[in-house]
């Protein structure tokens, strides 16, 4: 899946409000945000060129702070619900 349609998802899971939330689907993209940024630093450590590795490693840094906030919700809603 595209980087851009798993920010989008993420972003759309975190605005809902915490009832709507369904769990296992925010536990799922958190997973595929984390296996796309496992694989963009496999690209990273390959790739030679200054522009490239520059862009890499933006796409890397805005799904590392995209999961931190979706895993914060995670926890914070399972909380609450025991």
């Amino acid at each position: 899946m595209k980087t851009t349609k798993l920010i989008q998802r993420i972003q759309k899971l975190l605005n809902r409000s915490p009832e709507e939330t369904k769990l296992k689907k925010l536990r799922k993209t958190i997973k595929q945000l984390r296996n796309k940024q496992r694989d963009l630093e496999k690209k990273l450590k390959h790739s030679h060129g200054k522009y490239q590795r520059r862009r890499l490693q933006q796409k890397i840094d805005l799904l590392y702070l995209q999961r931190g906030k979706g895993l914060e919700v995670y926890r914070r809603i399972k909380a609450e619900r025991q």
